[in-house]
């Protein structure tokens, strides 16, 4: 029987450097560094090994660390916040990539879209910090936003004052997301849902949206929460053809969405690891599959995991940035006519 492999590879990516003008175009703002995402690699449905990704009971436990840490402890530690907004700041990455979307309408060739996942609000990220990373995410001019899920660590009142910077957050196409499990270990999804509608932000909870361009039609999806949410595939693909893109806090829905046809997945949640030591697995393995970050694909079906832009535990990224990623969207050659 086939074993799941024990690594996943991490191609280095290529870096390209921030665009042309975008240095001064903000002032004081310091350039984003951009990178180029390694091509796919062919995802397998075989599951890791054991020691990964943690069970039933240590999701559970995993809840209540940071229920504790996040509410009673993190908060009265003076400076917590800056060791982590300080890397944000210096190290973010964004990270580019053109993906064949084999049945995207014309209109739609070009397209950029923005993934931003696993941001984390709360007691290790400064509200500032994230309004800047935002703003310097934005002047990269995306056409759609993409939210994978865990915008918050534990706690709605901890997204409260990173509200203002979520507000920067707009795009031609709209800005639209789904949660992930930290947004429901709070128990109080119905408070928070709200205050990420107040901000301009779409929530796709086991439903689609059409996105219309010139007259042609994208159809993008979202699912909840594949262990904390209610996730129904179906009922977020709906009737008729899948779905052009299905946005999924966890990557572990790819191989079930590409038997129903699915172009595009877009995911997070695993964080890249977080910390990584240089040739090995990940210390901490979030997929069930080895999608510990970049890119995939399953027959004709693509999937980009992003290592996201926050961190949970300890306030440290090792051996693996922060990141947004943009994915520009593009027919294939057969049909764009070259």
């Amino acid at each position: 029987m086939p074993q799941a492999p024990l690594t996943t590879p991490r191609s280095p990516p290529e870096t390209v450097g921030p665009s042309p003008g975008e240095e001064s175009a903000a002032g004081l703002r310091l350039p984003l560094r951009r990178e180029v995402l390694a091509p796919p690699r062919e995802a397998h449905p075989l599951p890791r090994p054991p020691m990964g990704p943690v069970g039933h009971w240590l999701r559970r436990l995993e809840r209540r660390f940071n229920l504790e840490m996040g509410n009673r402890v993190y908060p009265h530690i003076p400076g917590m916040r800056l060791p982590y907004s300080y890397q944000l700041q210096r190290n973010l990455v964004l990270t580019v990539a053109e993906v064949e979307v084999r049945r995207l309408p014309a209109a739609f060739d070009g397209t950029r879209v923005l993934l931003m996942t696993d941001i984390h609000t709360g007691p290790f990220l400064h509200p500032a910090t994230l309004a800047h990373a935002f703003d310097r995410l934005m002047d990269s001019g995306p056409d759609l936003i993409l939210l994978g899920g865990d915008l918050t660590t534990g706690s709605v009142e901890e997204f409260e004052p990173f509200m203002e910077a979520f507000r920067r957050l707009r795009a031609p196409l709209g800005v639209h997301g789904v949660l992930g499990n930290h947004d429901y270990y709070s128990g109080r999804v119905h408070d928070l849902i709200p205050l990420l509608e107040e901000c301009g932000i779409a929530l796709l909870q086991n439903q689609g949206v059409t996105l219309t361009r010139k007259g042609e039609h994208l159809a993008l999806a979202g699912i909840e929460d594949l262990h904390w949410g209610r996730p129904d595939l179906p009922a977020a693909l709906g009737p008729g053809a899948p779905p052009h893109i299905l946005l999924s806090h966890n990557p572990d829905i790819f191989f079930d969405a590409a038997w129903r046809g699915v172009d595009l997945v877009l995911a997070g949640h695993t964080h890249g690891g977080q910390i990584r030591l240089p040739g090995l697995p990940p210390v901490v393995k979030m997929s069930r599959y080895a999608l510990d970050e970049g890119r995939y694909i399953s027959d004709a079906s693509h999937l980009v995991v992003s290592r996201g832009m926050g961190v949970t535990g300890v306030p440290l990224r090792w051996d693996c940035a922060p990141e947004a990623v943009q994915v520009t969207l593009r027919c294939p050659l057969e049909r764009s006519g070259f």
